[in-house]
């Protein structure tokens, strides 16, 4: 007779970025989340003047927080998105068009 495979509960993975937005802190710049702000909707990385985007050698972009000094590598900490809630160190971008 065999003994049959009990799963393991599904538990969703804590990535490190997702442990530093647990703790309530950017997980680029490590200084403490801005909050929510209702008055400022547009308060998330996508949305700040510190933005940068890395051009990837296939074409891509990679958006990166230019606060950050680049690492001996090149590299500006971890890759982040439009919608990641902003540190407090954020300053609105202007409303111009980025250059694609």
């Amino acid at each position: 007779m065999t003994t049959p495979l009990i799963p393991a509960p599904a538990r969703s993975g804590r990535g490190s970025i997702r442990m530093h937005l647990d703790r309530g802190e950017h997980p680029a710049t490590r200084v403490p989340l801005l909050g929510s702000d209702l008055d400022n909707p547009s308060a998330v990385c996508g949305g700040c003047a510190n933005k940068v985007f890395k051009q990837l050698h296939d074409g891509r972009e990679r958006l990166k927080c230019g606060l950050l000094p680049r690492g001996s590598r090149g590299l500006r900490g971890p890759d982040l998105r439009d919608s990641m809630p902003a540190c407090v160190k954020y300053a609105a971008a202007p409303s111009a068009l980025r250059n694609a």
